[in-house]
């Protein structure tokens, strides 16, 4: 059966905009495509831990306009439950614009709206993480983030952050320095790109910023980098790495998501080792790269079908 993830953060629709190549300064470039579809990395993850077969249940804060109801609709459309889900009168939602190029190359643009940042304890149910057995959060909204995670912790429940965006520009969405240290504190595992690592330490090698991390936060099961094309490594006194899939990517846009929602599976609900759990992750995030969208709905299987192909063409 499987166990009930709450997932706070980010949560969003995104306009995708496919081009032939990405517009240099004060340069065009032609739109082939332009579409409008659910994204906002702590949904991503919940979609695609839902998909794996966790009950993934999704809180966080949108407005009450199109994109938000839209946001709603796809959201149980995708198997996640969003009954947690604050909607804001007269709010604006977290939209984003996403500009996409062959080879897996693209960039980001947030409208951050009125609402992703916002949402305090006061507006959730005092015994939400009661029934939860992981939460999961990237520190949009912190006061919600800490307050929810100091219950899991003393429920003796996991806790996984996820520093989707470094804390210079977390500090520009309302979320300062010292809640990330304590949300490091409380979390469990800890995860986070190589610039999230620089900025925490000034140090350009990850990997000695990841033993500098770990050393100062103690993060009980130890802190993940996902280093893009070289794979993610995760670190907890011993180092273990996992290489990424040798793949031609079609849309690289929520990889990092479908990783975690690999791992949330992996790890925490089927109890895989660090290494085996990151070569699943790894094999969820190269599937979402081989199909557009930031969402990837690829089920257990698939995951293992993808990594028996990949044996057998080496």
């Amino acid at each position: 059966m499987g166990k009930k993830l709450l997932s706070l953060g980010a949560v969003a629709m995104d306009i995708v905009i496919n081009s032939h190549e990405l517009p240099k300064d004060d340069g065009f470039a032609l739109i082939s495509q332009e579409r409008m579809l659910p994204g906002g990395s702590a949904s991503n993850v919940s979609v695609s831990a839902a998909h794996f077969g966790l009950k993934a249940f999704q809180t966080g804060k949108i407005g009450d306009d199109n994109v938000g109801r839209e946001f709603l609709r796809t959201l149980a459309a995708d198997g996640a439950d969003g009954r947690h889900v604050v909607v804001k009168k007269d709010g604006t939602t977290l939209h984003t614009y996403i500009m996409t190029a062959p080879g897996g190359r693209h960039c980001i643009f947030a409208n951050t709206g009125d609402t992703v940042c916002t949402l305090v304890p006061e507006e959730l149910p005092d015994d939400i993480m009661d029934a939860m057995d992981i939460f999961y959060n990237d520190m949009f909204s912190p006061k919600a983030a800490l307050w929810i995670a100091r219950k899991a912790v003393e429920q003796g429940k996991p806790v996984l952050y996820n520093m989707q965006c470094v804390p210079s520009f977390m500090e520009k969405c309302g979320t300062t320095m010292e809640e990330i240290e304590e949300m490091m504190r409380l979390c469990t595992v800890f995860v986070s790109g190589r610039d999230g690592y620089y900025e925490l330490t000034g140090e350009t090698d990850y990997r000695k910023a990841m033993r500098a991390v770990w050393k100062k936060y103690r993060v009980r099961d130890g802190v993940i980098c996902t280093a893009g094309g070289e794979g993610a490594i995760w670190y907890d006194g011993r180092e273990y790495e996992v290489p990424a899939y040798d793949i031609d990517p079609v849309d690289t846009t929520g990889a990092g998501d479908c990783f975690l929602g690999g791992l949330l599976y992996a790890y925490f609900q089927e109890g895989q080792d660090k290494e085996a759990a990151l070569a699943f992750a790894n094999a969820s995030a190269a599937i979402k790269c081989l199909q557009e969208g930031p969402r990837s709905r690829a089920d257990v299987a698939a995951v293992m079908e993808f990594k028996d192909s990949q044996c057998k063409e080496l």
